[in-house]
């Protein structure tokens, strides 16, 4: 394993290891396996290759605004019958994921929203941003109507699961550490679902705002500085496996 394949295996390991995952009582008794357990039996081989794409990966992102505030790592993204991630969470959750969060909101227009983890499976990772911000690559609009290969890594069209499944995982496994897209930040930001179609000509997007975490609609051309997207990767090779293994 190389050097740089060696700090990437230590950083998500400790990544995961410290998030929501682990330190939120109630969300690790519904994992089946613990994401944790997963990546510390992953090969040589895995390893070099995420950090090939990493590598990859922020060199892409880095032709987008804001890329210089993005933290980029493994994603581990439940299935929906272990913990629906593009619904409201159990208030208890949410109370000891941080005493002052409320009731989720959920606007009612909304429907259940796409799902990408293999049926069979309990869960996937993904590479993409897990930090405070994502990157600002325009509205809703705008990011769909751009031409397939500004939004092209690795053999795939990241804009298709720019979800709200991907963001709210995000939000849980941020835990304890803190809250992304949230008004408490130095910026406030929301991040735009740009895989999802429109709703009643509106487009779906979350943040949390005023103690609560919020999924919600609104104008799909809202292209300022504060909306933002977390482009994932789905498609690499690891050693006969993908890094949206499964978990099972």
């Amino acid at each position: 394993m190389s050097d740089t394949a060696s700090l990437v295996r230590d950083r998500e390991t400790a990544r995961l290891v410290g998030s929501g995952w682990l330190r939120i009582a109630a969300l690790a008794a519904r994992l089946p396996v613990s994401p944790v357990h997963y990546v510390e039996h992953r090969p040589r081989r895995w390893w070099n290759d995420l950090a090939d794409l990493i590598d990859a990966y922020r060199q892409w992102l880095n032709g987008f605004r804001f890329a210089e505030d993005t933290e980029i790592g493994l994603l581990f993204v439940p299935a929906p019958l272990v913990i629906d991630t593009r619904a409201p969470i159990d208030t208890p959750i949410r109370r000891h994921q941080c005493p002052d969060l409320d009731d989720d909101f959920f606007d009612r227009r909304l429907d259940a929203g796409i799902d990408l983890v293999p049926d069979g499976a309990n869960g996937q990772f993904f590479l993409t941003c897990v930090g405070r911000y994502g990157i600002s690559a325009g509205s809703h609009h705008s990011i769909n109507a751009a031409p397939a290969a500004q939004f092209q890594l690795d053999g795939t069209d990241t804009r298709q699961a720019m979800t709200r499944q991907l963001w709210g995982a995000r939000v849980l496994q941020a835990g304890h550490q803190f809250r992304p897209d949230s008004e408490e930040n130095p910026t406030w930001t929301f991040t735009v679902f740009a895989g999802h179609p429109l709703i009643d000509g509106q487009a779906a997007s979350g943040t949390i705002l005023k103690s609560r975490v919020r999924f919600r609609l609104g104008k799909p051309d809202r292209g300022i500085a504060s909306a933002r997207s977390a482009p994932p990767s789905r498609s690499r090779p690891c050693n006969g496996t993908v890094i949206q293994t499964s978990m099972d």
